[in-house]
This record gives structure tokens, sequence and C-alpha cells, in this order.
């Protein structure tokens, strides 16, 4: 069932076992795998079934470039920031579960294999096809992704990354909510705070403000927080009358916040070789891209942080790269959302900005392939119910520019905080405080250095870049937006984090958060297939808790 808060009756919100804040891939995750648990569910979102102006406000905050302003990358819907995302579904590695010595604060208090043994389930949530990453396992008679790069003790050569339809949850799973029996998904209902009962550590209701203006409160034996990285701090914070935070008994709450490190740097020039780097299908017809990465071995012994190299498209913004696509593109930019406009100039400080007449030249000369392409993209991208993830057009000197992608060092100095101005329910907003180590920027180094000598040795192609201008264009690497990390982390105990291997608060055991805020570290992956996995783990644990209440 699917009301909103002003149709709430009294006896909608009485004898609830779970109260999930957020509708997004966690919640909604959540709520389904808690359909047939025979207990009453309810499932908060802020927002209705699409985001507006006056919702999409609750995120507006301070944030400090290069970091993405606060509410961009996020929005207020059923569905979340799924409404928005471009689909890729990457797990993380077996090594980001380690404590390696040359990262600070690393280390899950779990096994990779906690983790792993729901993947299989949270990409068939996503849309993404079977639990297999590399080429030769996914792509028939595919081919190398570099011809005549043979096997060595440094990269991992063979590794793809898959993408979602991409899958909007709100849209995807929401005609099962709306037929649910145990599930009550109740739109307009923004939590505005958690109320902790009297003498005990226990939080007994959560307090929302309607879409009317009224609050109210709604009683609930568990309290899931599947808000975000950012928001799930920002309201165990705010809830707190003392002004130190829920969960925060050893000033963990809200620190750690992490991102991902990303920059397009370098050239890789094939030596004749034939190179896979547009979209290919899958045998199960998923959408991938190839990409490189350092083995285990390798990144110990080099002491690297764990990235991945993806070829790359040239800058949309300088005309010499004579592709009509790409010209028409960049001049249709002011009609992208603002998240989509970044990435077409991801370092404005070093981007060759040609003069608009240099692009029309372009798209006048290129209008027969221009053509070929709006044909297909229309099908591709508009029509078809699995969308081609984006464009990627070669360079026309045949060489790719090569993304970097990675994690970051988690950072107790790294945090988010509250601001003084309150937004219209009286909740302070936020203020995002993001750092990164200078010790991963010579990791970065490092990683880029090494795979120049890595793939220069190997004879089939050679990487290109300024040894003079690499540690100062890494500086300037912008944290990915949306990718929200370690605010709430998970540890052993409280004076390492916020919340146990079961995701629940060590302050307050009936209250759990389903959240990327929950991981220690970020590998280099995109979070959304590993929230869905830890949502699916969750699930299990509050069967589990419910079945022996």
């Amino acid at each position: 069932m699917i009301v909103t808060s002003d149709e709430l009756t009294d006896e909608m919100a009485a004898d609830v076992a779970v109260c999930i804040v957020g509708g997004g891939a966690a919640g909604i995750t959540l709520a389904c795998e808690l359909d047939e648990c025979g207990h009453k569910v309810l499932l908060l979102e802020a927002g209705s079934l699409k985001p507006s102006a006056e919702t999409q406000d609750y995120y507006n905050g301070i944030a400090h470039a290069p970091h993405p302003a606060a509410n961009e990358f996020r929005r207020v819907a059923l569905g979340g920031t799924t409404s928005i995302w471009g689909g890729r579904c990457v797990p993380f590695d077996p090594i980001d579960f380690e404590p390696r010595d040359y990262v600070s604060n690393s280390g899950w208090p779990i096994s990779y294999e906690e983790i792993a043994r729901y993947y299989p389930r949270a990409l068939e949530y996503c849309d993404a096809g079977k639990f297999d990453f590399t080429a030769a396992g996914s792509i028939s008679g595919g081919g190398p992704t570099i011809a005549g790069l043979e096997p060595n003790d440094v990269i991992e050569r063979d590794l793809i990354e898959r993408y979602s339809l991409p899958t909007d949850f709100g849209r995807r799973y929401g005609g099962i909510l709306r037929m649910s029996r145990n599930v009550i998904t109740v739109l307009r209902a923004r939590c505005i705070g958690l109320e902790k009962a009297v003498g005990e550590d226990r939080i007994e209701a959560v307090k929302i403000a309607a879409a009317s203006g009224r609050s109210r409160v709604i009683r609930s034996a568990f309290v899931v927080l599947a808000m975000g990285g950012i928001e799930c701090a920002r309201l165990l914070m705010a809830s707190d009358p003392r002004g130190v935070g829920y969960g925060n008994r050893t000033d963990r709450l809200g620190r750690f916040y992490a991102s991902h490190l990303e920059t397009s740097f370098g050239r890789l020039v094939p030596h004749g070789a034939k190179v896979a780097f547009d979209f290919e299908k899958t045998d199960d017809g998923v959408y991938c891209r190839r990409k490189f990465q350092f083995l285990p071995s390798a990144q110990r012994r080099h002491r690297l942080l764990n990235t991945a190299f993806r070829l790359h498209f040239p800058e949309y913004s300088d005309a010499s790269h004579g592709s009509s696509v790409m010209s028409a593109i960049y001049l249709a930019k002011s009609f992208l959302i603002p998240e989509y406009q970044n990435i077409l100039q991801q370092d404005p400080a070093h981007a060759t900005s040609s003069p608009a007449p240099a692009h029309w030249r372009n798209v006048m000369s290129g209008l027969p392939n221009l053509a070929r392409f709006g044909f297909d993209w229309v099908f591709k991208r508009h029509l078809a119910t699995r969308k081609l993830p984006y464009t990627l057009v070669p360079n026309a000197d045949g060489s790719y520019p090569l993304e970097f992608n990675c994690e970051q060092t988690p950072l107790e100095s790294s945090r988010i905080t509250l601001a003084d101005d309150l937004d219209a329910h009286g909740m302070r907003r936020v203020r995002i405080d993001w750092r990164r180590s200078d010790s991963d920027l010579l990791a970065a180094q490092r990683a880029f250095l090494l795979l120049r000598e890595t793939l220069g040795q190997s004879g089939a192609c050679r990487l290109e870049f300024d040894d003079g201008v690499l540690v100062e264009r890494l500086s300037r690497s912008a944290p990915v937006g949306g990718h929200h990390i370690g605010t709430t982390r998970m540890a052993f105990s409280s004076s390492g984090g916020v919340v146990d291997t079961n995701c629940a608060i060590f302050d307050f055991p009936n209250v759990c958060i389903a959240s990327s805020s929950v991981f220690p570290t970020g590998s280099h992956a995109n979070p959304t297939l590993t929230i869905v996995a830890v949502a699916l783990r969750l699930a299990s644990h509050l069967r589990t808790r419910l079945s022996s209440e």
C-alpha cells in the first residue's frame, strides 16, 4: 500500500514492527525483503513519486569546491538518487575488507564473504545480470581489452563493470509496494527526529513532518535509517537534545566522510593493437565496459589504494576532437541537469574550451554521422528498456584519455556537521567538510607511474603523460558526486565507529543503518551495488530478530 502522510491513519501507524526511514535503493530493498515477514513495516519517504523544488530544498547546505553542492547527486523522491544514477554496478574486492598497514583506519569488522554472498541477489534488484565481472566469463568471443597485452603480476586486464537498466527503484518496485499487505509506504513523510525512550537505550519513536505541515509521532519496535551517507548522520545529530548526537559516544558520528577521487589524465596509445573501448553486451544482455585494476599483490607491494583505470572519451569542450556528436552534446549542455553538465568538463582549470563556432563547424561537417548517431541514440537511450549508459566517442587521433578512479584513506577530519541555518521544518542544515590525505596523492602518483611502466613493457601500447604536472593534476581530483561514504562507520566496538557488525547502533540496538555511511572504506567501486547487498544482509538479520521477538 502506498499513501501520503496526510492519509496515514492511526490504525495504519499502530503496532509497527519496523520503520524504515528513506525510500531509496536501500530502503526499498529492505521493504521488499520484509514484505512476507508477517509483521507490519512502514517505509517513510520524505518526497513524492517525483522530486520537487520544495522537497529538494531539504538537501541544501554548505559544501565547498571541489565537493559538489550539498543538494547535487541526491534526490528527494521514492527511489531516491536511483532516479538519476548512471546504473554502474561494481562489487567491492576482498582486499577492501582487509586492514592495510599503509591505509589508515582501513579494515572492516566483517569479511568479504559476508557481503559477497548477497551480491547475486543485489544484482537481481539492480537488473545487472549475473555475479561475474570478468570479460572471459561474461562476453563470448569478446577478446582482450587490448590485443597483445599479456598477463603480468601487476594489473588485472580482464575485468568489466556491469550497468543496470538504469533501474529507478521507485518505478521498478513501486508496483510491489502498492500491492503489499505488510508494507505501508508513506510519501511526504519526512523524519525530523528520533525519540529516545526514557531511561532506556532504545529509540521508541520517529517524529515526522507531514505534507500538511503538522507533525506526528510513529512508534516502532525497530527503526532503520536508509537515508544516505549524509542524511543518516544529520538525523542522528539533529535528534539529540544534548547536542552530542545519538550514537556519538566516542565522537565518531559524521567523521571519516569519504568519496572517490576521480580525474582524467594522460593518454593511452595502442601500437596497432585492437582496443575494446565501446560498451559491449554480456551474454546475459547487460551493457558493460572494460577497466584496468591492480592485482591485490601489486597493491600491497607498491602501497597503492584500490584504483581503477578506464579508457575515456576526449574533452567535450575541446573542438579538436573533430566529433559532430560531442560538439552537439557540448552545445546542448545547458539543457542537462547540473550533475551531467559537470561530466562534460571534469577539469575546468586545464580544459581547452573552444569557441562555439568551432563546435558548430564540427556539427555541420559531420551532419550525416550526427544523424545516424541521433537515430541510434533515440532507440538505445530512450526507447529501449535497457538503455545505453552514455556516449562513447573515440579520439580522432586513435589515442584514449585515461580516466582514474580510486578510494580515499578514511580521515577523522573529513566530516559532516550541522550548520546554524534551518530548513522549512526547523532542521539544521548540513555542513560538508570533505578532505583528502596527501598520502593519497602520492599513492595515485605511484599508480600512474606503475601503470605506465607495465603497459610500456607489454609492447602492445604506451601510456603518455607529463610527469611534471601529474601530482598537481591529481591534487585537484574531484570527489565523485553521490558517493557519500563512512559517516556512521561499522566497527568492532563503539571506540571505532557508530554501528556494529549487524549495522545496529552501539548505543541503540533497535536502530540499524542501511547506507554507504556504514562502509569503513570505499573501494574504487560505485557504492550502489554494495548498498543493496548490505540492505539484503540487514533484512536477513532483522527477519531473525523479528522471529525471536
